[in-house]
């Protein structure tokens, strides 16, 4: 029966994320239908989530979700010190997390019972359940439908701005006044490379030496410089099945910064330089416009959103990282692929580990291809003739042939042109040359080399404080966010004008 599937409210593709399973999904989108309504006053009715082996979709209803966006939004826009309590609980939430995470043993995972391993994949359930609770507030305010966006481009109207200017003034007022954990990670690694730039026999093997031998000739403080950024940030390529930084793709990173022809301390300062520049010009836009009272407020939460969406993202991703050896261990003990093991629910999971209980025949048939719906109350899992009908009615939605033109949000201002890469994962920036424009399904700390080297970027999701919208900022480079079709419009070697000043992204070569 596919009762749950066809209902009135219209499926709406929430997000498309290549590299995830039901075991990291659950904990959120669980969480959508069930608990969110406690912090936000209106949880989802329902949701559906697609899996092909790990690539996911996941939807909600139409209707539904731009109900959930305008209430959330209200609450932000009317409802003094609303914003500024959820950032606060952002930042709660993913310490809990983060610092339960770190407690998870990573080595002789053999000497733990059934009992205590179970005890961590509840606990960690739960915290990542409550860290959903607040962390996804801004997303679904204003990811899907713009909602806090709109409303804040209608005040601005209402100040009789040009439309024209209302795209540039909008990201000028949400601007960010502190530094998020990726400007802090790439001034860190700049500050590295400042210290070889001073050492003439370390910049020397760096330049000349290549990548997998450079740090065995380096001098010890040196590697003892680049193996604490690594034993600092290793995790944060873990999106979101698995991932792991090492030491030659730092000594990459630093060879890519002296290949720039520009020196690190040069780069620093201009980013140092940027980071001023755009705080002044909003105080000055402030000011300008005369933004007062909760207005102020939301303007400035929407800049800390940016800044606690990348904190409360590095705790999260430290905590996929580690539950991935729990995992391997549960697999490893029960006769069970990895890929098995993560393709169960949590209370599938308590069973197996408490009760023995045998499910590798269903887990098998969901890693080929499933359809997961959930709401308040119930739980449901299609897989073979039912899941691939489910595929076959989404397929014929998909259809993108033709358009020559795409709009969305302005990300960051400017304009470009250039040559369209597609760039979803770390193993596709080998292509990525400098100047290039580059397009995903959307961004992730895994990709931010290869967006240092973007003449501008496009995604398909995220609002104006999503990941895209936050790097490029502070990178200063133009960024259309939210165009839902550019990965299935754009090929590699496409030709585009990248408008950012009007969200317009038009393909020239076709």
């Amino acid at each position: 029966m596919l009762d749950q599937f066809y209902q009135k409210d219209p499926w709406l593709l929430g997000e498309d994320i290549p590299n995830a399973d039901l075991f990291f999904s659950n904990v959120w989108l669980k969480t959508f239908v069930t608990t969110s309504g406690i912090t936000t006053g209106r949880a989802y009715q329902r949701i559906l989530c697609r899996y092909e082996g790990y690539h996911l979709w996941f939807y909600f209803g139409e209707k539904d979700g731009n109900d959930v966006g305008e209430h959330i939004a209200q609450r932000i826009i009317d409802e003094p010190g609303y914003a500024r309590l959820v950032n606060e609980n952002i930042i709660c939430t993913a310490d809990v997390l983060r610092e339960f995470c770190e407690t998870i043993p990573q080595e002789n995972l053999g000497s733990l019972t059934d009992e205590e391993l179970w005890n961590i994949y509840e606990t960690h359930q739960t915290l990542h359940s409550e860290y959903y609770t607040w962390c996804w507030i801004p997303v679904a305010a204003d990811m899907f439908h713009n909602n806090v966006t709109k409303r804040l481009k209608e005040y601005l109207r209402r100040k009789d701005i040009p439309e024209q200017d209302i795209n540039k003034t909008l990201i000028i007022l949400t601007q960010p006044i502190e530094k998020s954990l990726i400007f802090i990670e790439q001034e860190e690694l700049l500050k590295i490379a400042i210290s070889f730039n001073d050492d003439n026999e370390a910049h020397h093997i760096l330049e000349t030496v290549s990548v997998a031998e450079v740090y065995d000739q380096l001098p010890k403080i040196f590697q003892d410089r680049i193996q604490a950024h690594h034993a600092k940030y290793y995790y944060t390529k873990h999106l979101w099945v698995s991932g792991e930084y090492t030491i030659e793709d730092y000594i990459l990173q630093l060879k890519e910064i002296f290949a720039t022809g520009i020196s690190p301390k040069e780069i620093l300062q201009k980013q140092y330089a940027e980071f001023e520049r755009t705080r002044i010009e909003r105080e000055k836009a402030l000011e300008l416009y005369n933004v007062q009272g909760q207005w102020k407020e939301v303007c400035k939460a929407f800049g800390d959103f940016m800044i606690t969406k990348i904190y409360r993202r590095y705790a999260q991703l430290l905590a996929v990282h580690h539950m991935s050896a729990i995992l391997k261990e549960i697999a490893k003990r029960k006769f069970l692929t990895e890929k098995q093991v993560r393709f169960a629910l949590p209370h599938e999971m308590k069973k197996i580990l408490l009760e023995n209980k045998e499910m590798g025949n269903v887990l098998q048939k969901r890693t080929r291809r499933c359809v997961w719906y959930s709401d308040r109350d119930n739980d449901v899992i299609w897989v073979d003739n039912d899941a691939d009908k489910i595929f076959s009615e989404f397929e014929k939605q998909e259809n993108a042939e033709g358009i020559t033109e795409l709009c969305g949000e302005t990300g960051c201002v400017g304009y470009a042109k250039g040559q369209v890469k597609i760039i979803i994962r770390a193993e596709d920036m080998n292509k990525m040359n400098q100047g290039d424009i580059l397009v995903s399904i959307a961004t992730d700390p895994d990709i931010v080399p290869a967006m240092k080297k973007a003449a501008a970027i496009i995604t398909e999701q995220g609002g104006i404080t999503s990941h895209a919208a936050i790097v490029s900022r502070e990178l200063g480079i133009p960024c259309v966010i939210g165009t839902k079709i550019a990965t299935k419009v754009l090929k590699d070697g496409d030709i585009v004008e990248v408008d950012a000043y009007q969200g317009i992204v038009t393909l020239h070569n076709k």
